[in-house]
C-alpha cells in the first residue's frame, strides 16, 4: 500500500488522484484538525462523482511528530510520499521544525525500521544552494549562509538532510524540490492564498521573483520517479523563473480584475517585517512577515529544471495555463 503524508493540501490532494486512477486504494495521513472539503474540492475539479474516488481511500489520523500514531498509521504501508509540511516565509515559531525537521526525521526512522520499501520526499527550492556567479540554481549549487535563509528554507534544508542519511543507512529514496507550487487547492492558505487576495483587488506588488511550477507537474514528476524506480536522485521542478509582478498580474487578469501597479520598495518591506516581528514578540503570536523573509520575498533568484528534463522527460506546463486553469476552476466552484 502507498501513503501519502500532507494529504489535505496542495500536492497531496493532487497526487492523491492521481494514484487513485493506478491504485486500488490509498493509505493517507491528516491531522486531528484536518478538513476532507479540500481534498473533496480538488477531486471535484476532475470529476463530476469524486465521492467515488474518496471512499476508495484509507484515511489514518495522526500528526508527523507523534511517533505512536504514525507508527500505527505505517501498518501495511510499503510506499510514502512525505508532502506533509508547515509553510511559513516568517515567523519563528518551534511548529515549522516540529514538522518539517523532526517530524521527517521521525518518519524516516520508522520507515527504515519497517523496511518501507521506497520513500519519495517533497522539498522546496528554498533548500536549495546558489552560486556567486549568479547562474541559474541547479541541484549541485552549494548550500551556504545558513543563518540567512528564512526559517522555512532551513527546516526543508535540514529535513533534506535526514533523507540523504536515511538514503545512507539502506532507504531507497528520491527528493523533488518544486518551486512555488501553483494550482487550485480547495483552501485559503499557501500558495492559494495569492489567487485569493488578487481576487478581492490587489493593487500592490514587491520587487523579486522565483520559480514557478504546477501542481500536476510536480505529481507527474512523482509518479515517473516511482515508475522508473529511481533512487537516490533530486530534481528542482520549475517551469517558469518569473518576477513576483508578473505572477500576480497574470492571477489579476484571471478573474478579470485589474493587474498591480503600485511597487512596494524593499526598505518599507523590511521595516514592515521589522514592526511585525516587534509586535509578535509583544503580543506572542507568529508574524507572516520578518526582516528575513522580507529581503527574502524581494530577492530574484533563477533555477534550471534541465536535470529532470533529461532524466524524466518532463515537459513543464507554462505557468499562465496553470494559473487560467487555477482561476477557471476556483470561478466555476463559486457559482
Amino acid at each position: 500500500m502507498i501513503l501519502v503524508t500532507g494529504a489535505t493540501g496542495l500536492v497531496g490532494s493532487h497526487l492523491l488522484w492521481h494514484l487513485l486512477q493506478e491504485e486500488k486504494r490509498v493509505v493517507a495521513l491528516m491531522r486531528y484538525t484536518s478538513s476532507l472539503r479540500a481534498v473533496q474540492a480538488v477531486f471535484a475539479s476532475y470529476t463530476n462523482y469524486p465521492e467515488l474516488f474518496l471512499s476508495r481511500i484509507d484515511w489514518r489520523v495522526a500528526a508527523v511528530n507523534n511517533p505512536n500514531a504514525l507508527e500505527k498509521a505505517l501498518d501495511g504501508v510499503t510506499e510514502v510520499f512525505h508532502c506533509a509540511a508547515v509553510v511559513s516565509l516568517g515567523g519563528t515559531s518551534n511548529a515549522i521544525s516540529d514538522v518539517n525537521v523532526e517530524g521527517t526525521r521521525l518518519l524516516l526512522d520508522l520507515c527504515l525500521r519497517k523496511s518501507i520499501q521506497r520513500f519519495y520526499f517533497v522539498s522546496s527550492i528554498a533548500a536549495c544552494g546558489s552560486y556567486d556567479d549568479q547562474r541559474p540554481i541547479d541541484e549541485n549549487a552549494p548550500w551556504t549562509g545558513m543563518d540567512q535563509k528564512s526559517l522555512y528554507a532551513q527546516t526543508k534544508y535540514l529535513s533534506e538532510q535526514e533523507v540523504w542519511k536515511a538514503m545512507r543507512n539502506g532507504l531507497s529514496a528520491a527528493i523533488v524540490n518544486p518551486g512555488v507550487i501553483l494550482g487550485f487547492s480547495g483552501v485559503n492558505s499557501g500558495s492559494s492564498l495569492l489567487f485569493h487576495r488578487v481576487r478581492k483587488g490587489l493593487p500592490f506588488y514587491i520587487d523579486g521573483g522565483s520559480g514557478y511550477v504546477g501542481v500536476k507537474d510536480v505529481v507527474t514528476a512523482l509518479l515517473r520517479i516511482r515508475k522508473k524506480g529511481i533512487t537516490g536522485e533530486r530534481y528542482i521542478l520549475v517551469s517558469d523563473n518569473s518576477t513576483n509582478k508578473e505572477i500576480l498580474s497574470m492571477i489579476a487578469r484571471g478573474f478579470g480584475k485589474q493587474p498591480p501597479r503600485i511597487r512596494v520598495g524593499l526598505p518599507l518591506l523590511i521595516l514592515a517585517g521589522k514592526m511585525m516581528s516587534v509586535a509578535g514578540k509583544i503580543f506572542g503570536f507568529n508574524p507572516p512577515l520578518n526582516e528575513t523573509s522580507a529581503r527574502s520575498s524581494a530577492h530574484r533568484a533563477y533555477f534550471s529544471s534541465e536535470k529532470v528534463k533529461n532524466h524524466l522527460h518532463m515537459e513543464f506546463t507554462p505557468v499562465k495555463m496553470v494559473i487560467d486553469e487555477t482561476c477557471e476552476i476556483m470561478i466555476k466552484q463559486d457559482r
